[in-house]
């Protein structure tokens, strides 16, 4: 487990207890151009650091993501609906880059930018 993952998990352990808002932009793949925006409420009970040992090849399973447990909904065309679990995992793959600057973190993986806030 990498120094930067635990730090990213000792920030999001403070915000236990509230509701975040998290953004995410999928890239198309092998670019910086956002193919996808999701938008999601969340509200925060634990946080956990997952290592899937098992994790492919393919980088279809990333080799560790954070997952947040509590309750949430997505913001769809439709409105919201929510989660379909009471977690919401942030896969960890490639090159992770984060950034605190309150009220925010960013976090860059090769497929995704998240800011989270409250």
């Amino acid at each position: 487990m990498s120094e930067q993952n635990e730090q990213v998990v000792e920030w999001l352990e403070e915000l236990k207890g509230q509701t975040l808002f998290i953004q995410k932009d999928e890239f198309e793949t092998g670019k910086n151009d956002v193919l996808a925006t999701d938008k999601v409420r969340f509200q925060l009970d634990s946080v956990g650091l997952k290592n899937n040992r098992n994790a492919s090849i393919d980088d279809y399973v990333a080799n560790e993501e954070i997952v947040l447990y509590g309750s949430g909904t997505i913001e769809t065309a439709q409105g919201e609906t929510d989660l379909p679990e009471n977690v919401y995992e942030i896969p960890l793959t490639g090159e992770v880059k984060a950034n605190k600057q309150d009220p925010s973190i960013r976090l860059r993986t090769d497929d995704a930018m998240y800011t989270i806030f409250t």
